[in-house]
């Protein structure tokens, strides 16, 4: 999250002003990051592929 940051500084601003919206920060960070439940059940999904293609 901390690269995150850095690449965003205008996070650092709003956490500052507003330490209450750390929530928004982290939900967006996992959309810019492709952390949410769909993107794991896909990277799954891709690596269940991938074993099923080796046997």
């Amino acid at each position: 999250m901390m690269q995150y940051m850095r690449m965003h500084p205008n996070w650092y601003l709003i956490l500052s002003r507003y330490p209450e919206r750390l929530d928004t920060f982290i939900k967006q960070y996992r959309l810019d990051n492709h952390c949410t439940m769909d993107d794991y059940i896909s990277k799954i999904g891709i690596i269940i592929q991938m074993i099923e293609m080796l046997m």
